[in-house]
């Protein structure tokens, strides 16, 4: 990703010529991203809390690689819940995944989330590693 054009990543074996969204879209060197609980093969995780959660985070780790970033980098986070209550569920799951000093955050409860059955989707702003020449992996 350039520090200086809007780039955007796609999700990869499951990116379809019909998706509304890219995977992550970068500028600036900042990345924004929106992640739900789908598995590799595009199927949703509509299992308890603690599974879409933790699909949902992976997702988000795997968003953050692909558009030269990672957790560490997160900046801000809203996270969707359809039940504030599964607010102490996603925060378990979240404080094994997401590394310390954790970003600034937002938990809102909404109605409804685009899939039945799912519970939780989140959106997040995350600083992406600065490239040098001949190391485009160097931070």
């Amino acid at each position: 990703m350039s520090f200086g054009t809007v780039s955007h990543t796609e999700a990869g074996a499951v990116a379809s010529e019909d998706a509304l969204s890219a995977d992550a879209t970068g500028f600036g060197g900042l990345v924004c991203t929106t992640q739900i609980p789908d598995r590799e093969d595009g199927s949703i995780e509509l299992g308890d809390m603690r599974e879409q959660t933790r699909q949902t985070l992976t997702n988000l780790a795997n968003a953050l690689r692909r558009a030269n970033s990672d957790l560490s980098r997160l900046l801000h986070l809203t996270i969707y819940l359809t039940d504030i209550e599964d607010r102490g569920i996603f925060n378990e799951v979240y404080a094994e995944i997401v590394p310390r000093p954790y970003p600034a955050r937002c938990c809102v409860a909404v109605a409804a989330l685009a899939i039945e059955g799912m519970r939780v989707e989140v959106t997040a702003l995350a600083a992406q590693a600065r490239v040098t020449p001949g190391n485009p992996a160097s931070a």
